[in-house]
C-alpha cells in the first residue's frame, strides 16, 4: 500500500510539474472500435472478409485469424497497437442492451486492467435500435440511454466533454432530421436530465456531402461514411481528397452557424465485396503511389485542417477493426502486395485493386500525422512525463527511451522554450520509476 501511494504521488507531482510550461494542441484521435469478434461465443467471423480471400495468403490481423473481442490478450495488443497509432478513444460498436457487442464492453472491456490507458465512448448502431430508415421508431432510445447510463456512463474512463459523456449516434442524418427526431431527441435529453442529472454530448452521423437538417439539435457534427460521399464510383485521385475538403469546409461553417462542433471523419480505404455485392473498391493508394497515399493525403488536405479547439481537435478514424468493409488499421500479418483472391474469376473481390500484409502502416501513418512533434511523447498527451515511462516499459519498440530522457518535463507546443535541466531531471526520476517498478508499479490515469 505505502510503495502504491508513493507511485502515485510521483506521478501526480510529475504532472503537476510538467503542466506548468504549457498545453498541447494535437488532435484527439478516436477511432470506431466493434468489439463484435469470437466465432466460437458467438460473435463476428472473418470468413467474410477480404483479407481472408487474398491469394497467395491471407492478410488477416496480426493478434490472430480468429481472435476474440474477449480476449484479455487481444485488448491487450489492441491498446498497445493504439498508442502505436496516438490513438486514445474507442468509440465502440453498440448493439442494445445483452447483445454481443454490450457484453463485450461491460464485461471485458471497460474491466480489463489497461482500460485506463484510452477513453471510451458508446458508438450507438440506430439502423439496429430505431427501425427502418423509412419508418423510425423511437421506443428503444430512452430505455437504450437509461441502460447506458446504469451500466457503463459511470465509467471512470467513460469520454467525458463539459461533464457529459459523450455518444457517438450513427445515421443521424436520417433518424434525426425531421420533427419526429427533434421531439425524440428533445425527450431523450430531458429524461437523462431528471434521472442521472446530466445532458449527453451527442456526435451526430449528420453529413453526406451536406449537412442534413436538424444539426442544432446535436452537439457535434461528423461524417461516418467517407467512401460513398467521394470515392462510391471506385475512383481514388487527388481531385477526390479535395472534393472532401470541400464538404468538410462547408460542413465545418454550417455547424459553427448552428453552434454546434465539428468533428472529420477519415478512412484508409474501403472494400466490402465479401460481405456483399455491388459497391466498388476504393484503393489504398493513388495509382503510382506507395500504400497508403491516399490516407496520408486525407489526413494533411481534409481533415486535420477542420479540427475543432472546442472537442479538443477531435478526430474520428472509421475504423479500427471493421475488416468486412476493410476500413481496418489494426496490424496486419506483414506479406507481399497482390490483386488476386480465391473466387473463380480470380479478382472478384479485388477487382484488380492491390492489397499488402501491410503490418502497422496506417498506425504508422496515423501518429506521423497526429502526434505531437515531441519524441518520447509515447501517451500522446502532449506531455513527456512518467506516465510515458510505463507504456514504454509495455511496449519498448514504441520509441526511444533516450528520447524521453532528453525530453523529460517537456510540453508539446513549448518544446522550443527550455525547461530547467529535463534530462537530468529524467535521469533521475527514472531511476525512481525503475525501482517503483520492480516493487510492483500502478498503471497510471
Amino acid at each position: 500500500m505505502f510503495r502504491s501511494f508513493k507511485a502515485v504521488a510521483l506521478l501526480a507531482f510529475l504532472a503537476s510539474w510538467a503542466s506548468c510550461a504549457g498545453s498541447s494542441a494535437a488532435p484527439t484521435v478516436g477511432v470506431y472500435y466493434y468489439p463484435w469478434w469470437g466465432a466460437s461465443q458467438g460473435g463476428h467471423t472473418f470468413d467474410q472478409t477480404l483479407r481472408a480471400h487474398t491469394t497467395p495468403q491471407d492478410q488477416l490481423p496480426a493478434v490472430g485469424d480468429q481472435y476474440s473481442s474477449r480476449d484479455a490478450s487481444v485488448i491487450s495488443a489492441h491498446i498497445d497497437q493504439s498508442h502505436l497509432g496516438n490513438i486514445s478513444m474507442w468509440s465502440m460498436s453498440w448493439w442494445g442492451p445483452n447483445s454481443y457487442e454490450d457484453t463485450t464492453i461491460r464485461n471485458h472491456i471497460l474491466p480489463h486492467p489497461r482500460a485506463d490507458e484510452l477513453s471510451y465512448t458508446i458508438h450507438y448502431e440506430s439502423a439496429g435500435r430505431l427501425g427502418s430508415l423509412s419508418n423510425p421508431n423511437y421506443a428503444n432510445l430512452i430505455p437504450d440511454f437509461q441502460y447506458l447510463a446504469n451500466h457503463v456512463f459511470s465509467d471512470p474512463n467513460y469520454m467525458r466533454i463539459d461533464g457529459r459523456p459523450v455518444v457517438v449516434m450513427y445515421l443521424s442524418r436520417v433518424f434525426f432530421r425531421d420533427a419526429a427526431g427533434a421531439t425524440a431527441l428533445e425527450n431523450l435529453r430531458s429524461t437523462m436530465q431528471s434521472q442521472f442529472g446530466y445532458d449527453p454530448y451527442i456526435i451526430g452521423d449528420h453529413l453526406f456531402g451536406n449537412v442534413a437538417n436538424g444539426a442544432a439539435n446535436l452537439d457535434a457534427i461528423t461524417s461516418f461514411d467517407i467512401y460513398g460521399q467521394v470515392f462510391g464510383d471506385g475512383v481514388v485521385s487527388q481531385s477526390k481528397i479535395t472534393q472532401l475538403q470541400r464538404i468538410y469546409s462547408s460542413a465545418q461553417n454550417i455547424a459553427n452557424n448552428a453552434g454546434v462542433d465539428f468533428v472529420p471523419g477519415l478512412t484508409p480505404g474501403y472494400n466490402d465485396k465479401a460481405v456483399r455485392p455491388g459497391n466498388l473498391p476504393a484503393a489504398r493508394y493513388f495509382t503510382g503511389e506507395p500504400f497508403g497515399s491516399v490516407m496520408e493525403a486525407m489526413l494533411q488536405d481534409a481533415v486535420l485542417p477542420y479540427t475543432d479547439a472546442d472537442v479538443n481537435e477531435l478526430i474520428l478514424v472509421n475504423s479500427f477493426n471493421e475488416w468486412h468493409e476493410d476500413t481496418q488499421l489494426e496490424a496486419s500479418v506483414v506479406g507481399p502486395s497482390t490483386n488476386t483472391d480465391d473466387t473463380a474469376g480470380g479478382m472478384d473481390l479485388t477487382v484488380g485493386r492491390f492489397y499488402e500484409g501491410y503490418g502497422t502502416k496506417y498506425l504508422d501513418i496515423l501518429r506521423e500525422a497526429t502526434q505531437t512533434t515531441l519524441a518520447g511523447d509515447f501517451n500522446a498527451d502532449g506531455n513527456v512525463d512518467g506516465a510515458d515511462f510505463f507504456v514504454w516499459q509495455r511496449n519498448p519498440p514504441i520509441g526511444s527511451l533516450a528520447a524521453w530522457q532528453l525530453n523529460f518535463g517537456l510540453v508539446a507546443n513549448e518544446a522550443a522554450s527550455p525547461v530547467p535541466e529535463p534530462a537530468s531531471f529524467g535521469m533521475a526520476i527514472l531511476s525512481t520509476l525503475i525501482l517503483a517498478g520492480s516493487r510492483g508499479r500502478m498503471r497510471p490515469n
